[in-house]
């Protein structure tokens, strides 16, 4: 368990007492998500779209639990394999076993990849050309593009919708220094050139006073790519080593104008990550730099705890800082991992309590303004909601509040945000498909799990009463991504 909880500094407490009465919250909270999901209402695809036929195949997935796990696992392997044959067979091997053939797999998606997984003559080529058209329109669904050239294409056309963005850098495994030295170029990369790739800003931004943000240019990094050593048993070591890349990629923001976010990766790095980050700060070079930021995960036990300890840092410092408050992307491998090293579970396993968790960090967050500019980054219209009626009541000014989305999801909740004139910005991957697959899988988990809002309100037709519950009173799951 990471121990800079354990130092002796106070918590951080605001100083004043909340002017948030809990009765008036819960009671906006309710109105402006019944808002919400009118204007959800009304941005509905259309039935000849193409976002309608993939929710339509998502929906298949959805319901042949056996099939969505095999098609994932192949998925994951894909980019890995050589030629037809190898692809038909891999296709053979997933989706044409006995367990699939005695009752797992029994829906229509199942019958018809069971039948092309067959390596029969003449249905090879077909069968790997639809798999890799398939695979390929998917990766393109949440991965912006392979060059920087292609993602400014899609983030202009994002920009003159009214949405700003965060790039990141896909690839999450750096096993060389020389690998670490060219994500540190990618990334200086993208700080330097992209606002010229972009131009203008458009009228849908410049425009509008409510929808600004901090700079333009939004980068997500990985500190753990900047070093083939991200040893969390030597913290020292790693940050001198993370360090001695930042340090340019900071320099390199406030020359051009841009922001630098730092995400938060598996619970075994945080406490590392958020060293790295202070003593950064901490150097007189970059002390009080105010466009950078950082990612707090409330599916974790002590997320609260671990916030109002940085918190107190931030306001021990007087250093201004953007934080992205997320629910968590990797609460599987992260049960996985602490079983395997027999640790304490660190993820909460209750949809509801995490729920209830990212509420109470949201207050937080935001009951810390000015010094902390919150991101609240969910599909969930419930916690959505609850972030805009606490905006409401603490009189945040516009520039102190974002809402943060996925590329390639829940396109009708980010218009129906951004028509409340609240700003949206979307988290933008790029990059290759292989180094990206990890970064795929998670997302088509995400879309089709069974806990899932937006297979609860898209596909499965939920109440509106039940998906605006409030996680904190005893009663049936709440549903969130």
């Amino acid at each position: 368990m990471p121990s800079v909880l354990t130092q002796t500094k106070e918590n951080f407490e605001s100083g004043r007492r909340s002017p948030v009465r809990e009765e008036r919250l819960e009671a906006l909270t309710q109105r402006i998500g019944r808002a919400l999901f009118r204007r959800l209402r009304s941005t509905a695809p259309s039935f000849w779209r193409l976002e309608k036929v993939e929710d339509s195949f998502m929906k298949l997935m959805m319901r042949d639990e056996d099939l969505r796990f095999r098609m994932l696992q192949f998925v994951d392997v894909f980019p890995a394999l050589g030629g037809t044959r190898s692809v038909s067979r891999h296709l053979e091997e997933y989706l044409s076993s006995e367990e699939m053939g005695s009752g797992a797999g029994h829906g229509p998606l199942g019958r018809i990849a069971r039948h092309f997984g067959r390596d029969l003559p003449g249905v090879r080529n077909i069968t790997a050309a639809t798999a890799q058209l398939a695979i390929t329109r998917m990766g393109n669904h949440f991965i912006a593009g392979h060059t920087p050239e292609e993602v400014a294409v899609r983030i202009r056309s994002m920009e003159a919708r009214g949405f700003h963005f965060t790039l990141d850098l896909l690839g999450e495994f750096v096993a060389s220094e020389a690998q670490a030295d060219e994500f540190a170029r990618r990334y200086r990369e993208m700080i330097e050139k992209f606002e010229d790739l972009l131009g203008p800003l458009p009228d849908a931004l410049a425009d509008q006073p409510h929808l600004q943000a901090p700079p333009r240019v939004n980068l997500s990094i990985k500190l753990s790519s900047l070093t083939s050593k991200f040893d969390p048993m030597d913290p020292e070591g790693t940050s001198a080593a993370v360090r001695e890349r930042l340090r340019p990629l900071v320099r390199a923001a406030r020359e051009h104008g841009a922001f630098i976010n730092v995400d938060m990766e598996k619970y075994e790095f945080r406490e590392t990550t958020l060293r790295i980050m202070l003593d950064l700060l901490d150097e007189e070079e970059f002390r009080g730099f105010p466009h950078f930021g950082t990612v707090a995960q409330a599916y974790l036990w002590d997320a609260e705890e671990s916030l109002r300890w940085l918190l107190g840092e931030l306001a021990a410092r007087k250093q201004p800082m953007t934080i992205r408050l997320v629910k968590g992307a990797y609460w599987d491998s992260e049960q996985i991992w602490a079983r395997q090293k027999d640790w304490p579970v660190p993820v909460i396993t209750d949809k509801r309590l995490t729920d209830a968790m990212f509420e109470r960090c949201t207050r937080i967050l935001m009951e810390a303004a000015p010094l902390v500019r919150t991101a609240i980054a969910s599909h969930n219209v419930r916690s959505v909601a609850r972030a805009l009626a606490l905006r409401k009541m603490l009189s945040h000014p516009p520039e102190a509040f974002e809402v943060q989305m996925l590329y390639g999801m829940a396109g009708p909740i980010k218009d129906a945000v951004l028509r409340s004139g609240v700003p949206v910005r979307i988290y933008t991957p790029c990059g290759e498909l292989l180094p990206g697959m990890s970064y795929l899988v998670r997302r088509i988990l995400e879309n089709t799990s069974n806990e899932s809002f937006l297979r609860q309100r898209f596909s499965e037709g939920a109440a509106e009463e039940k998906l605006l519950a409030s996680p904190h009173e005893p009663g049936p799951e709440d549903f969130e991504i």
